[in-house]
């Protein structure tokens, strides 16, 4: 789970939510990254006080799906269509590929395991600093990558996107660690630009190669 400030701010990751066999969805927080977070002012998570010793697990899933889109929503079948959770009912499943509300400080990052063929959708994180003009990138765009050390990075690596040799974003901490666990590059490809004088959000979808 990660959190910023506001759009444009960096993202702190300051808790994990795991499913186990034994204790169902425990969630905890990540120490540095809270203290991190501090700085801009965050103050936890609604319903769990700050404890960098306690495992919360106590009808946790039920607190983190209100971070979902309501299912009554009018445009609830379109938004869930877009971040290809189609037939998909697990909610902690749910919740990981569509990251959670999408006005929300708060973002639910998977940890996904780079199974042949497993894909899921991302946007580009550092658009606001890299300022890319309109139509420069394009729905069905194909995107390169490349690794560089980034000490604030998941595993100290971060992931650069380009367009042909010019730099369009990174991965988003976390998404980065599937693509440190592959043989082959996995596929980016644009799915969708929102845009006014600049580019101000891209959406990809991530594929692990089927063979």
């Amino acid at each position: 789970m990660s959190w910023r400030k506001g759009r444009g701010s960096r993202r702190n990751v300051v808790g994990v939510l795991k499913r186990t066999a034994t204790n169902g969805i425990v969630f905890k927080y990540i120490k540095n990254g809270v203290e991190e977070a501090q700085r801009d002012g965050f103050n936890g998570y609604p319903g769990f006080p700050l404890d960098f010793e306690k495992s919360y697990h106590e009808d946790n899933l039920d607190i983190f799906s209100l971070r979902l889109l309501s299912i009554e929503r009018t445009d609830s079948i379109k938004y869930y269509k877009f971040w290809e959770v189609d037939g998909i009912t697990d909610k902690f499943d749910i919740l990981a590929l569509t990251q959670g509300l999408p006005t929300d400080n708060f973002e639910f990052l998977g940890l996904f395991n780079p199974d042949k063929g497993f894909r899921f959708i991302s946007d580009l994180s550092g658009l606001t600093y890299l300022e890319i003009e309109r139509d420069f990138i394009k729905v069905g765009d194909h995107l390169t990558y490349e690794m560089e050390r980034n000490k604030y990075a998941y595993k100290e690596f971060a992931i650069k996107v380009f367009k042909s040799n010019r730099l369009v974003g990174y991965i988003k901490n976390i998404h980065n660690n599937i693509f440190l666990n592959v043989k082959k590059p996995l596929e980016i490809i644009v799915k969708n630009v929102e845009q006014n004088g600049m580019i101000k959000q891209v959406f990809i979808s991530i594929e692990v190669p089927k063979h």
